[in-house]
């Protein structure tokens, strides 16, 4: 039998199809959706994240060693509307000292706003930037100071958010361990980091930068059970 399906619907129907190869059923991969904030995201609506069945949200905690203007407001509201959260900070760092100061101030604002919690969706570095390249030094090399600085300072959940270009061309994934949790950006209808790298932890999939909720548009991602 031969099913027609609409060019303009192919995309859509190799997402759905993605969803049901990665249920319990089949690969015995539960999932949920998240998304990820800051201040961006100024009038967010909480209520319609509930009824989209949006089941968390990773908030930027900051840049450049500023925390994000939003930060505060959207953890508050996070634990007011009992989704579980994590944080993402934005790196700029170019060399190993630098990373580790990066480390150091997420430490510190943590112990400041978050009681020193670890966040139950993870600390995440989000190594996308250009500046970390300044002076040719592997990218893999600051990613790594900067989660074993956090993971020295007691935080058990520390990973990488990093676009699956970086993650495959820019990154040397070698030099990383292998429990480091990966959170691969690609908008396409499959998660071909996962696939192709199934020794790595592949915890998170930011499949669009778009995600229409009412009339806000979001990144939306899978978080892997």
């Amino acid at each position: 039998m031969f099913f027609y399906i609409p060019l303009s619907h192919f995309h859509t129907f190799l997402l759905y199809l993605h969803n049901i190869l990665y249920t319990k059923n089949v690969y015995f991969h539960t999932y949920f959706k998240v998304v990820d904030i800051s201040a961006w995201q100024e009038n967010l609506n909480w209520q319609a994240l509930k009824r989209a069945d949006i089941k968390g949200v990773i908030i930027k905690i900051g840049e450049y060693h500023h925390l994000d203007d939003m930060f505060i407001t959207h953890v508050n509201n996070a634990v007011a509307y009992n989704l579980p959260y994590g944080i993402y900070y934005y790196a700029h760092a170019a060399t190993i000292d630098e990373a580790i100061n990066e480390a150091n101030w997420v430490d510190m604002q943590i112990k400041t706003y978050l009681n020193g919690q670890n966040p139950p969706l993870g600390i995440w570095y989000d190594a996308e930037d250009k500046s970390m390249l300044k002076y040719n030094i592997n990218v893999a090399y600051m990613i790594g100071n900067f989660i074993n600085r956090l993971n020295e300072l007691n935080y058990n959940y520390v990973g990488l958010y990093s676009s699956y270009n970086w993650l495959t061309n820019i990154i040397d994934l070698n030099l990383l361990a292998d429990y480091v949790p990966i959170w691969s950006a690609q908008y396409y209808h499959e998660n071909s980091f996962k696939l192709e790298y199934p020794n790595r932890i592949c915890k998170i999939w930011q499949y669009t930068n778009c995600k229409q909720i009412d009339d806000m548009c979001l990144d939306c991602n899978i978080y892997y059970e």
